[in-house]
């Protein structure tokens, strides 16, 4: 994955990829969840942008603790992923980012090409 797990420290990318490993993403769909976090790149609590509409979501747990953090926010992620990717980029960034769906699936396409 090359270009995209360069481009994140590599501490975030060891719990990401565990993550992903406990949610089944291969492929794909670990690409996937990777390029969320590039592109989002929140700070503690919003590391995904899970739930960046509601400041009281319980994604955003951990905020003091980035890897219990990081891991939170990427579970809720990778459990969106498995729920509702089915191969569809845009079908899944209007449900992942609805304001800004068409812009956040450019990006997040270009960081899994790079992948």
């Amino acid at each position: 994955m090359g270009a995209l797990t360069n481009a994140l420290p590599a501490r975030e990318v060891e719990i990401l990829l565990r993550v992903g490993s406990e949610y089944g993403l291969r492929g794909e769909t670990l690409k996937l969840l990777l390029a969320i976090r590039k592109v989002e790149n929140g700070g503690p609590g919003m590391e995904m942008g899970v739930a960046s509409d509601y400041p009281r979501h319980r994604s955003h747990r951990h905020a003091g603790d980035l890897d219990k953090s990081l891991r939170l926010q990427a579970q809720w992620a990778a459990g969106t992923i498995v729920r509702h990717y089915k191969g569809d980029l845009e079908t899944f960034a209007k449900r992942y980012c609805p304001p800004k769906w068409n812009h956040w699936c450019r990006l997040v396409r270009c960081w899994m090409k790079k992948s």
